[in-house]
C-alpha cells in the first residue's frame, strides 16, 4: 500500500475513526479527501503488521464496528486488508511495512456507492462467472496536475483531494494510472524533479508481497514533495502513481 509505505506526514483535518487508540500509535495524518472520506494514518515502531491489523480490528469492533469482509481490495483508492460496517459507514483497514515500522491506514467513508458483495473473498460466490475486468481509464477525472511536479508520460489522472490547513497549508495530492514499471517512473522524477527546480532529491526502490514499489522526496522554496507507486487493485498490469505536495505560505 503506497501510502502506508510513504508515510506522508499529515494535517490534522477529522478525528479519528476508532477513538481508543493505543499510546504506542503515532499519529502521522489525518485528512479529509472529499466526499466524506476521511483517512488517518498511524506510524508503530513494529514488524508484526498482521498483529497491528488485528489490534485496529478488535478496538473498532469494541466501537460497534462489525466486519463484513476480509478484503484485499479497494476502498476510495487505497487498499485495504478489511472491511467494517456501521450504520451508514464503512471502515477499512490496512497495514504495511517498511524497516522496522508498521504504518497503519483507518478509512471511512459512507457505505452507499459500495458493493459489499464485491468485498467477500471467501468463495461462497465461486459459483458465479467472473466478470471481464474493466478496461483501463484513458480520460482524466477533475483536478489539476503539478506545473512544477508534471505526471508521468502518457498516464491518466485518477484522483485528485486538496486541503487547505488554517491559512498557510496547503496540501494536494494527485493519482494517475500507467502500464509502465515503477523503475522507469522513478528514474523519470529523478530527472524532472531536478530540471524543475527541486532540491534533496532522494529516492528509493521498496517490495512488498513480491510487488515492487517507489518512493521518492523533495523539497523546494516552501515546498516539500512526496512521490510513490503502488500496483493498480482494479487493472492487471497496471500501477497507480501518486503524487503529493505540501505547500507553507506562513
Amino acid at each position: 500500500m503506497i501510502i502506508g509505505a510513504m508515510a506522508l506526514s499529515g494535517c490534522s483535518s477529522g478525528d479519528p475513526a476508532v477513538d481508543d487508540i493505543p499510546s504506542e500509535y503515532e499519529e502521522t495524518r489525518s485528512i479529509n479527501l472529499g466526499d466524506n472520506i476521511s483517512l488517518t494514518q498511524y506510524e508503530i515502531e513494529t514488524q508484526d503488521s498482521s498483529q497491528v491489523l488485528n489490534d485496529l480490528q478488535q478496538t473498532a469492533e469494541s466501537e460497534g464496528w462489525e466486519v463484513i469482509a476480509d478484503w484485499e481490495g479497494d476502498f476510495a483508492g487505497y487498499k485495504v486488508g478489511v472491511a467494517l460496517g456501521k450504520d451508514d459507514r464503512i471502515m477499512g483497514i490496512n497495514t504495511a511495512v517498511n524497516g522496522n515500522i508498521t504504518t497503519a491506514t483507518v478509512i471511512t467513508g459512507p457505505r452507499k456507492g459500495v458493493n459489499v458483495a464485491d468485498m467477500n473473498n471467501d468463495g461462497t460466490s465461486s459459483q458465479v462467472a467472473e466478470e471481464e475486468p474493466d478496461a483501463p481509464p484513458t480520460t482524466d477525472v477533475d483536478g489539476q496536475d503539478f506545473a512544477d511536479a508534471p505526471r508521468y508520460p502518457d498516464s491518466v489522472r485518477t484522483d485528485y483531494a486538496s486541503l487547505t490547513t488554517g491559512s498557510d497549508v496547503t496540501q494536494e495530492q494527485v493519482h494517475y494510472l500507467s502500464g509502465d514499471n515503477p523503475e522507469d517512473v522513478k528514474n523519470f522524477y529523478e530527472n524532472e524533479l531536478e530540471t524543475q527546480g527541486w532540491e534533496n532529491i532522494q529516492s528509493q526502490m521498496l517490495t512488498e508481497k513480491g510487488d515492487v514499489m517507489i518512493y521518492v522526496t523533495a523539497t523546494k522554496d516552501s515546498k516539500t514533495l512526496e512521490i510513490g507507486t503502488q500496483p493498480s487493485s482494479d487493472y492487471a498490469e497496471m500501477n497507480e502513481i501518486i503524487i503529493y505536495v505540501e505547500t507553507r505560505t506562513g
